[in-house]
């Protein structure tokens, strides 16, 4: 007995073994390579998913409950805590716009509202907006529905929409009446004091990851937030559906449409006023000597170049490309919708058409001659149209009738140049 007693039993020499090698066995386990070998990380995991989850929840009622700010803290520490989460990113995406001020039922309801008012209008042959339209009357018409403003596109525009001595909206002189906007760079614009703006471009940021390639432009102008590593999309993880495709498309429309009213901004709803700026210089009660008119085509060739660069860099970041790459985006996410209703995309689906189809004609952007880009030059043509056919006019008039000094002539003759690729034979000839 005793003898027995003073040996361990077999059980007994197996838990000290056990214990004796516990540090080892733990060590193996927290160092495991990922989350399916690492105990502690299945652990972790499993408590990030419950803790998002709880956030996401939240965040549905108190988006319910109207209060989007708060639903869109808790959406976004969601997203931070589970940036795979689908769900967790279109939630987000829904509490930018909302606090956008773009409720996505109140806007879906203006959009049916709006195209219902236009049927009745194409009945009474009213002369309202319709789907047969110009794009720019389109773009115009939608602005009022998102909730943009004068304070949106003031934003987005340089500092007191001026550059040195160049005004956007002159208090004197012959374009006093013309006002137009001079556009920041789109990137900038995006991160400008414009809240609306700024939501948005967060929406499309949080939603990106989740987008497919289908659906983003990626060619030869991408949009660079497109093509920002962040946003490229792992193949691991799963697509977050329509309601991700709605925000995507809701989301590139509303700064498609913002960027549209500065680029080409109208006080008709019509013809671009810079687009009229050059008819007004045949206005002798506007100009009062030689002197004055070809200081005022300067000035109009230097805001064409501001609203319409071609500079390679300068054109690929510019609103210009941005509005069309938008626009762009809009249209893929609605071939990959299921089933969007004509009382829905009604008239921005034609404008779309319509813009894009004028771009399309041009032929593709690439480096032109020097370091312009050539398709930033050709659309440049091709919007200074109507202007340059006017200017045309009037310069050869001055240049033939002798009127001119030759650095009068020399001024006039490249600050033409700067708006069009047209030739003036007058300029060209000694």
């Amino acid at each position: 007995m005793h003898r027995i007693m003073g040996r361990r039993a077999p059980q007994h020499r197996a838990r000290e073994s056990f214990i004796r090698n516990l540090p080892l066995v733990l060590v193996l386990l927290l160092s495991g390579c990922s989350e399916s070998t690492n105990i502690m990380g299945l652990i972790a995991a499993s408590s990030v998913e419950h803790d998002a989850g709880a956030l996401l929840s939240r965040s549905r009622i108190r988006q319910d409950a109207g209060d989007y700010e708060g639903a869109l803290s808790d959406a976004e520490a969601a997203v931070a805590l589970a940036p795979d989460c689908g769900a967790c990113a279109v939630q987000a995406g829904y509490c930018h716009l909302g606090v956008a001020g773009l409720d996505m039922f109140q806007l879906t309801r203006k959009m049916i509202e709006k195209n219902a008012s236009e049927d009745t209008a194409e009945e009474a042959d009213a002369p309202a907006l319709t789907e047969s339209g110009n794009a720019s009357s389109q773009l115009t018409a939608l602005a009022s529905l998102v909730g943009l403003g004068s304070s949106d596109y003031e934003a987005i525009t340089l500092a007191g929409n001026r550059l040195d001595t160049l005004e956007g909206a002159p208090t004197t002189g012959p374009f006093r009446s013309l006002p137009v906007y001079l556009p920041k760079a789109a990137p900038e614009a995006r991160v400008s004091d414009s809240s609306t703006l700024q939501h948005i471009a967060r929406a499309v940021e949080v939603i990106c990851p989740f987008m497919p390639s289908s659906v983003k432009i990626l060619g030869e102008q991408p949009d660079i937030r497109h093509a920002a590593e962040a946003c490229v999309r792992d193949e691991d993880v799963e697509g977050a559906g329509s309601n991700a495709l709605f925000i995507w498309a809701v989301s590139h429309l509303v700064e498609a449409i913002a960027f549209h009213q500065v680029v080409l901004y109208t006080q008709d709803g019509v013809t671009p006023n810079l687009q009229k700026r050059a008819a007004i210089l045949e206005n002798q009660g506007e100009i009062a000597s030689l002197t004055e008119y070809v200081q005022a085509v300067q000035d109009l060739a230097a805001v064409v170049d501001i609203i319409l660069p071609t500079e390679v860099n300068a054109a690929r970041a510019s609103m210009l490309t941005a509005m069309f790459n938008d626009l762009q985006t809009v249209s893929l996410a609605f071939q990959h919708m299921a089933a969007v209703p004509p009382s829905l995309s009604k008239g921005i689906v034609d404008a779309i058409a319509e813009l894009q189809g004028q771009k399309d004609k041009i032929g593709s952007s690439g480096a032109g001659a020097g370091d312009k880009d050539e398709g930033a030059v050709a659309f440049k043509d091709q919007l200074t149209e109507g202007m340059a056919t006017e200017l045309k006019k009037q310069i050869t008039t001055k240049i033939d009738s002798g009127q001119l000094s030759d650095q009068e002539r020399s001024d006039l003759c490249n600050a033409y140049r700067q708006i069009s690729t047209q030739a003036i034979a007058s300029c060209e000839t000694p």
